[in-house]
């Protein structure tokens, strides 16, 4: 029976949600590829915005891909929601690129005060670089080199300097009276860790071999057992697995008086937290220190070396393309772009916003893309580039002589002179006293912290929960307040 689609809808006719007809969905609304781009009813009564590019580098340890765009995607549509604005449906965005592979980013739209503002966020992904590189010795290694390494630099209780060239000259910078003092501790908890993991480690590979010396005794025939037979063998064969690995097992088993047993109980459980306790940090150890060793420290292993070069290619590939260094189909000429970085991905978006600004002062006709005027924020959060440039700098050892010094610096125009790297950009660095990994950014300058030209520091009021704070920044509202503000 045909329907008249003149004719009201009734219950009869009406679908219900599971019977909901997506045939007619436009597809190109939301997916659209290479130089195609969506076409929208909004386009006929106002001209489309100018996009604002967003370039973000995720943090340590396992991430999963597009999972940080959609971190800064969420915080900035929630900013926008609180400010009353339309947002509309997200769009996507895929490119071929002329390695064979394939570009995507997140097109962000919504309107305020009807002005539209759209948002395109790129990704330099370089999780599976580090997975599974560097050891559990190496990592230890690194960070007692550098505990040790702040140390030498710092007094008891006591201001001291180090130098650092910035800004056309050897720089003395301050190491806060406290420094030594805790570096000292934070050594001394990293060696309790590491003795704590050696030693259930050792119980452990002990209970195995004890294990695999175990004479086992015949299972009783089950047609001449009974049920609750059986149970008790497997269970006694259960506890004997587990005598091994629990140092009570005696008195938990055959207990002399409840006393003993609520004792052996308590030192059980305790063993137990132990266990857990060594595997936790030896994971933490593993998946986010060792992504720090293998960035940070290349000079000390060719291996390093070759993993940092390879994050690097990751960072300058997607930055190319959005600085337009690298023609895509479909990327447009972004006149704003902002450069974001959580924890490690900091170092990398300043290492690599370093190499695009290089990139253009070097190439055949040096500042034709514009690199200075285009890029009007870094936003670092959960920042270690404090420490990087303290505790895990690769200074020579001839200071007196600052060639190689001055030679380092040349690789970072955002600390070689200010006018133009840092007369526009809008350096903010969110931090937290509750984030170990975080800081104040203060050997990045030389003008006063309330120069306009100075790294913004600001102390993030939502990052408040000790360890867990080095993650809060995404559901703070200080980071969706700086996202907003850069793009809007």
């Amino acid at each position: 029976m045909a329907i008249d689609p003149s004719a009201p809808t009734t219950a009869a006719t009406a679908k219900t949600p599971k019977e909901k007809d997506f045939s007619s969905t436009p597809y190109a609304a939301h997916f659209h590829f290479g130089g195609d781009q969506p076409v929208r009813l909004e386009a006929a009564a106002a001209a489309e915005p100018e996009p604002v590019a967003v370039l973000v580098c995720h943090g340590m340890g396992e991430q999963v891909r597009f999972e940080t765009i959609g971190q800064i995607g969420a915080a900035i549509l929630k900013k926008a929601e609180a400010e009353g604005c339309t947002v509309e449906p997200n769009g996507v965005h895929l490119s071929a690129q002329d390695n064979g592979g394939f570009l995507a980013r997140c097109e962000l739209n919504w309107t305020c005060s009807g002005r539209r503002h759209q948002v395109h966020i790129y990704e330099a992904y370089w999780a599976p670089v580090t997975e599974g590189k560097v050891t559990y010795a190496e990592t230890l290694q690194f960070l007692f080199q550098a505990a040790w390494r702040g140390m030498q630099c710092s007094r008891w209780f006591r201001t001291s300097t180090f130098q650092r060239w910035m800004f056309d000259d050897m720089q003395k910078v301050v190491i806060s009276a406290g420094t030594k003092i805790m570096l000292l501790a934070v050594a001394l908890l990293l060696g309790f860790e590491a003795a704590s993991i050696a030693f259930v480690s050792f119980r452990i590979a002990a209970g195995v071999k004890e294990v695999a010396t175990l004479v086992w005794p015949s299972m009783p025939a089950l047609h001449d057992a009974s049920l609750g037979l059986v149970l008790k063998f497997y269970w006694q064969d259960f506890l004997q697995v587990l005598k091994p690995f629990v140092p009570q097992h005696a008195a938990l088993h055959h207990p002399a008086d409840l006393g003993e047993w609520v004792r052996a109980a308590a030192r059980t459980l305790g063993w137990f937290a132990l266990i857990g306790q060594a595997f936790f940090v030896r994971y933490f150890l593993i998946q986010y220190a060792g992504d720090v060793a293998a960035y940070i420290s290349p000079f000390k292993s060719s291996k390093f070396d070759s993993i940092r070069n390879e994050i690097q290619a990751i960072g300058s590939r997607v930055a190319r393309v959005v600085y337009g260094f690298d023609a895509v189909a479909g990327v447009p000429h972004y006149k704003r772009i902002v450069v974001a970085g959580h924890s490690l991905g900091s170092v990398l978006a300043y290492d690599t916003l370093n190499g695009i600004l290089n990139t253009d002062l070097t190439s055949p006709t040096p500042g034709s893309r514009k690199t200075v005027e285009r890029t009007t924020h870094l936003i670092t959060f959960g920042s270690p580039l404090e420490k990087t440039a303290f505790l895990f700098r690769n200074q020579s050892n001839h200071v007196a002589d600052p060639i190689r010094e001055e030679m380092a610096a040349a690789y970072q125009p955002l600390i070689r002179c200010y006018d133009p790297f840092r007369k526009r950009l809008k350096w903010i660095n969110l931090w937290s006293k509750k984030d170990i990994v975080s800081g104040r950014l203060r050997y990045y300058d030389v003008v006063p912290e309330n120069h306009a030209m100075h790294v913004r520091n600001m102390e993030d009021p939502d990052a408040h929960t000790p360890l867990a704070a080095h993650t809060q920044y995404w559901n703070g509202r200080l980071l969706a307040q700086t996202l907003f503000d850069a793009v809007k």
